[in-house]
């Protein structure tokens, strides 16, 4: 029996609150006009609060230079016409009245980049006893956003949106900051402006996965355009965003570093080798990929070079710079005329000791003592000469034992035959006379014809061993001038990679990422 009459006196109040609101509605808006501002003299001007609540960036279009975002507009007015007395509709303070039937400031975006400029879905507004209206309807913008590619990937941006009344001026509709007491007024030739920090509400900002929000202002302009004799009032929210460093970094910027560390390393590779020249061409072709790829991200400006861009400009002149010395230095190496002393005395003498490349000490010594002191042919001609000597030698001994043992046979044989041994001695001594005129003639040109050939050898040997010592010279200057370019490109990469790293001044900027309340929301009419 109980629950049956509560049920009955909560019907009773239900249908008593819906009689004291309908009777509530249609006594305001019996003879209301939404077609005319809620001012009770014309002269006087309505104020209007307005600030944008910021949910999310939804995207950062740096190419067609337009950001995306999404939040509520709070707009809070007067509006003298809906007033009521609580007491005689039921203790009623607030009603939910659809947007379509009052007046509504006609607030835009005046820098839209696509879609509608003004609220594109009229929610209800909340409208409280006094007169107060507050009408927060949901937005998506494309707002224009110059970008500043001087320091991308490690860029910050300053994106801007101008708010104001599409046909009123300052003497109809004036625009304030919820938050106008903490204003700073800042008066101009043509125009004077409010100044309010932490100006956008980001109770309900969703954290962006690309972007932190670092600073927002808001300013209030009072500008007097060329077209018209008013003033007009619009409200500028900007927003400091900074890119978020670790995808840049991971994705493109330490692939160029290392490829821009990789180029001094083709000075190490031997000059025998072919691969030198096919080493920086594989670096520069991967660089300008790189190259490309930028091009698809960043707008088309020629007023600044990105940062990114710089260091990738560096890096190719870097490697094209590397493909002209190593042919240099490989032209150099294949040399084979007489070096100048200017140069031995440089590269040989001076330089190759002090960036720590030493020939071996006993070639240095044969090197000189061959080079200004040899006269004499090779060793192994030597020996050649030798051998056909000794051979020529052994000939003519040979002769000579023949001959004697012949005599002494005849001696004894024909010791009693004086005369014939006398004829048959000098017939001998005839024949051994001419036999042995004939084996030193042999010998001599035989000796002869060995001597020229042993000088003609040794010539040619000589003249070979010069040209191997020109050779070794100038590859060792070669491999000199390769020590010298490792250590200067080394270097010269070592500082453009730390100025492309530390130059941005978002990498010194220590500013922790917006994410606290900014105060109070508002205060409401009472």
């Amino acid at each position: 029996m109980q629950n049956l009459l509560f049920f009955i006196f909560l019907l009773i109040n239900i249908v008593y609150c819906n009689d004291s609101e309908n009777r509530l509605f249609e006594d305001l808006f019996s003879t209301y006009s939404k077609l005319i501002r809620p001012i009770e003299n014309s002269n006087n001007t309505i104020d209007i609060l307005f600030k944008m609540k910021l949910n999310q960036i939804i995207d950062v279009n740096e190419r067609e230079q337009i950001i995306k975002i999404s939040g509520w507009l709070y707009h809070q007015w007067h509006d003298y016409r809906l007033e009521w007395s609580p007491s005689e509709y039921g203790n009623t303070t607030m009603l939910h009245i659809p947007g379509e039937l009052i007046w509504l400031p006609d607030i835009i975006l005046y820098n839209n980049a696509g879609g509608t400029p003004w609220v594109r879905v009229l929610t209800k507004v909340d409208l409280y006893y006094n007169g107060t209206i507050v009408w927060e309807p949901p937005f998506i913008y494309d707002s224009v956003c110059p970008i500043n590619t001087k320091w991308f990937p490690y860029d910050e941006q300053k994106c801007g949106f101008k708010f104001g009344s599409w046909s009123y001026s300052s003497l109809e509709v004036d625009i304030f900051h919820p938050e106008k007491h903490r204003m700073v007024l800042n008066s101009e030739i043509h125009e004077t402006v409010w100044y309010i920090e932490n100006a956008i509400d980001i109770t309900e900002f969703q954290e962006s996965i690309e972007w932190d929000v670092v600073e927002i202002t808001g300013l209030k302009h009072k500008v007097k355009y060329p077209c018209c004799e008013k003033y007009w009032i619009d409200i500028t929210y900007n927003i400091n965003i900074r890119r978020k460093k670790f995808f840049y970094t991971i994705n493109l910027m330490i692939p160029c570093i290392i490829l821009a560390s990789t180029t001094p390393f083709v000075f190490y590779i031997p000059c025998e080798s072919n691969l030198k020249i096919q080493y920086c061409i594989s670096i520069y072709v991967a660089l300008t990929i790189f190259y490309l790829l930028l091009i698809e991200i960043i707008p088309p400006t020629s007023t600044v070079i990105s940062l990114i861009g710089k260091y990738l400009l560096f890096t190719m002149f870097m490697v094209a710079f590397s493909i002209f010395s190593t042919v240099v230095v490989q032209n150099i190496h294949y040399k084979t005329e007489e070096m100048p002393i200017l140069i031995r005395h440089i590269f040989i003498n001076i330089l190759g000791k002090r960036i720590l490349i030493f020939r071996d000490s006993e070639e240095i010594k044969n090197h000189k003592k061959e080079r200004y002191h040899r006269k004499l042919p090779p060793l192994s001609a030597l020996r050649i000469l030798e051998k056909h000597f000794k051979k020529s030698c052994n000939t003519k001994a040979k002769y000579e034992e023949k001959k004697k043992s012949n005599l002494m046979i005849i001696n004894k044989m024909f010791e009693g035959f004086t005369k014939q041994l006398t004829g048959i001695n000098q017939s001998d001594n005839e024949f051994n006379e001419t036999i042995e005129n004939l084996d030193t003639s042999d010998f001599d040109k035989r000796l002869e014809i060995v001597g020229y050939n042993i000088r003609y050898i040794a010539k040619c040997l000589q003249q070979v061993r010069k040209i191997e010592e020109i050779g070794e010279d100038w590859r060792f200057v070669a491999m000199v001038i390769d020590r010298i370019l490792l250590v200067v490109f080394f270097v010269t990469i070592l500082i453009g990679t730390m100025i492309a790293c530390f130059s941005a001044p978002s990498l010194r900027d220590h500013r922790i990422s917006l994410s606290i309340p900014s105060g109070p929301l508002y205060s409401k009419y009472q």
